[in-house]
């Protein structure tokens, strides 16, 4: 009775090369030249070879349970507690928390094709357009992808919030900070902990947000046009680089994909549902995570410069606004008025123009030229007293002095009606 057996190709090469070789047709030695192998491993295979057939050439393992595969209790506990506790977390994660919390060790692959066995995932399907990366920049420090990702971080915990991060170019290192949303409250927030933490980058690469450049097409060409965030890396001589599309900053945009899966996860099994608290366990998580995903940069060295003495990161990262000095010293800003004390640190002259700096903690600064002034906020029940004691100041002023206000004469000329039809009875002209 014949038996099917099913070689491969390489299999079946060895065979017609054994063959030679029981026919005389070839040498051992030129038999081991020609299959790649020694020639003592020839005449082995060889003997079994004429023993029983082409059988001996295939492997005994084959069709059968691999005798270093994982056993099938193992593969049944861990789908068990797949489907009751990570239900929707990918085999790689899946696997990391398998060992983490149940002390169960299995291989992310071995997972992922069990995963698949039992239809709690599918198969992912390659993509065929294939993209080119831009090359990485050499240093750490030289560029920083920055950006913003609206998400529920704590599902149905919360609120939708968005996770502030930036990537290193070069070492693929992240930072992160939760924010209420991506204003300039929270970017402003962000930078100056990244800077306390690396220092101050050489360029930051980001999008066209309303936040980060100015589009309006009125002022679109007006470089003198800044927004304040980049006024603030303006001063801090940090370059500020716009991209033209979401894939053009594709390594942050990547890394939120990864956030999506794995910090929401996180947050879920630490019961985590608090900004605050969330960013009191990014500094564990990016821990981790950049043991994980990080690489080496191009080149040793980094790039990140440190603060200088004059430059204060409070001071710098604030919104700043510019107002007049009123003739009674006083500066009307947001419908409130702060009136400048007697005793300032230099000469204030009517007109002149003053910053307002709105501080990230809610205080409110007046400069001028470097120096801070001295000024009290007028309450709002003092308002209308104050407005009321400038109409009368004024009366007296008009009325008090007869030179500056007297009431026109009806004879007067201002009081006559201007004809051009009659002339001038002294001048003769019209």
């Amino acid at each position: 009775m014949k038996e099917l057996l099913l070689m491969s190709r390489e299999e079946i090469n060895i065979a017609s090369v054994l063959d030679q070789v029981i026919a005389g047709e070839l040498k051992v030695v030129a038999a081991s030249i020609k299959l790649g192998i020694t020639s003592r491993h020839v005449r082995r295979t060889l003997k079994a070879y004429k023993e029983h057939g082409p059988k001996a050439l295939i492997h005994g393992l084959r069709g059968k349970r691999s005798n270093r595969a994982t056993p099938q209790e193992i593969l049944d506990l861990a789908i068990k507690l797949v489907k009751e506790k990570y239900w929707d977390f990918g085999p790689t994660f899946a696997s990391e928390k398998l060992e983490q919390y149940d002390n169960l060790v299995i291989n992310h692959d071995v997972l992922r094709l069990e995963m698949i066995r039992c239809g709690i995932r599918t198969a992912k399907k390659r993509k065929s357009k294939h993209r080119a990366w831009r090359e990485r920049k050499e240093y750490f420090g030289e560029m920083v992808q920055f950006d913003g990702s609206h998400h529920r971080w704590f599902e149905l915990r919360g609120r939708i919030c968005c996770l502030l991060a930036s990537k290193d170019d070069a070492s693929n290192i992240l930072f992160a900070r939760l924010s209420v949303a991506e204003d300039i409250k929270g970017v402003f927030t962000f930078w100056i902990e990244y800077i306390r933490k690396y220092g101050k980058p050489k360029s930051i690469y980001l999008d066209k947000g309303s936040v980060y450049k100015v589009n309006h097409k009125t002022v679109f060409d007006d470089p003198e046009v800044l927004t304040q965030f980049e006024r603030a890396c303006k001063e801090l001589g940090i370059e500020v680089i716009h991209a033209h599309s979401p894939q053009a900053k594709g390594r942050i945009e990547n890394g939120f994909g990864t956030l999506q899966d794995r910090l929401v996860k996180e947050l879920r099994l630490k019961n985590i549902s608090d900004i605050d608290e969330t960013n009191i366990y990014l500094e564990e998580f990016l821990e981790d995570y950049n043991d994980r995903f990080s690489v080496p940069s191009g080149k040793e060295g980094d790039l990140h410069t440190a603060l200088i003495a004059t430059e204060d990161l409070e001071q710098i990262f604030s919104v700043q606004s510019q107002r007049s000095v009123n003739n009674d010293f006083t500066v009307r800003f947001k419908n409130k008025w702060f009136q400048l004390n007697k005793v300032q640190p230099k000469t204030i002259l009517q007109k002149s123009r003053v910053i307002i700096e709105e501080r990230l903690n809610g205080d409110i600064k007046l400069r001028q030229k470097g120096f801070y002034l001295n000024y009290t906020l007028i309450p709002k029940q003092d308002l209308e007293a104050l407005r009321k004691q400038r109409k009368e100041e004024k009366v007296y002023v008009l009325t008090s002095n007869p030179n500056m206000a007297r009431e026109p004469k009806p004879s007067h000329p201002w009081r006559q009606s201007f004809n051009l039809t009659k002339p001038n009875v002294k001048t003769g002209h019209f």
